[in-house]
């Protein structure tokens, strides 16, 4: 037994003896495996603030930050029994990665946000928007309803309309995010559809 265990050492100090490290020579690229050529990677630094948090322990959670491209596809409008005006958007995410919901400006935990500015024929501008609340996948298109204005939609003479009017989606590209409508309206329908 003891002569078998004095080989499996002898044996194994054969083995490692073959191991040893050799530089590089002048004509000589790879001495192993093991001393192939990679690549750095770049350390990202730990990032102390930012806006949407996407850090776990203040270190980055990605090592290629998440690209989405927000499509603003088309604008319409909707007037209500009272007469005032319902503004709808039509967004798609023509980007690479999911748009998850994060913590917007607004308080609300959504996706992202649509906001428009009416304009009515004596200056008055109001605000209205919507938050997409579920989390957009790739190449799914999504219709919301914005809040009902205060304005009368005959009196409306322009709408101009934002996807993500506080920035928190990965978009390297903004091109086409806004859409805008400029006219009168009758008293009866409301007609501002606008389409890319």
């Amino acid at each position: 037994m003891r002569s078998i265990a004095l080989w499996g050492l002898v044996a194994m100090a054969a083995l490692l003896a073959g191991c040893q490290i050799n530089p590089y020579g002048e004509n000589q690229r790879f001495t192993t495996w093991s001393d192939a050529d990679i690549t750095p990677r770049t350390v990202r630094f730990p990032i102390l603030f930012s806006f949407p948090d996407e850090t776990m322990y203040f270190y980055p959670i990605y090592d290629s930050l998440p690209r989405a491209d927000l499509n603003l596809r088309a604008i319409s409008c909707t007037r209500r029994d009272d007469g005032t005006l319902v503004v709808t958007a039509r967004v798609q995410n023509m980007g690479a990665d999911i748009i998850t919901n994060t913590a917007l400006l607004t308080g609300d935990l959504a996706a992202f946000r649509v906001s428009a500015t009416v304009t009515t024929a004596d200056g008055a501008r109001e605000n209205v928007s919507a938050a997409q609340v579920v989390p957009l996948t790739v190449a799914s298109t999504i219709s919301l309803a914005l809040n009902s204005t205060r304005a009368q939609a005959s009196d409306v003479t322009r709408i101009d309309v934002v996807a993500d009017p506080d920035r928190v989606v990965p978009d390297p590209v903004r091109e086409n995010n806004i859409l805008s409508w400029q006219g009168r309206m009758e008293s009866t329908s409301a007609q501002c559809n606008v389409e890319r």
